[in-house]
């Protein structure tokens, strides 16, 4: 039910820009359980799931399976490489950017993380 995955997302989300991690992850969840193709929904709910122990590796599947669905949206991109800065895998933020700067020549968002990592 596409009604009840915004629900739950819209909540989620609230949580999540309120840095209310543990109570944004279960709502997101939900999300994906009414909506498993929405890219966005995996997208957030990996950005959630990043802040939470022991879940890097889940948070890091699930902006990938974004990337997988949506695969023209430079956002969840570069948010994978912010989850790689935040876990300071710096190389492979690098990696992602230099892909995403390959495939979207200009995108400012990317070029000014890429800029960021080299100083």
């Amino acid at each position: 039910n596409i009604d009840k995955a915004r629900e739950e997302f819209d909540q989620g989300f609230d949580y999540l820009m309120n840095e209310e991690y543990e109570e944004a992850a279960p709502y997101l969840a939900r999300a994906i359980q009414f909506a498993p193709e929405n890219a966005r929904y995996h997208a957030y709910y990996g950005k959630a799931l990043s802040y939470l122990e022991n879940q890097r590796f889940k948070a890091e599947a699930e902006i990938r399976t974004a990337m997988k669905l949506d695969q023209n949206n430079p956002s969840f991109w570069i948010m994978l490489a912010e989850f790689y800065v935040q876990f300071n895998l710096l190389k492979r933020a690098e990696g992602e950017l230099q892909r995403l700067l390959t495939q979207y020549p200009g995108n400012k968002e990317a070029q000014a993380l890429l800029d960021s990592l080299s100083n």
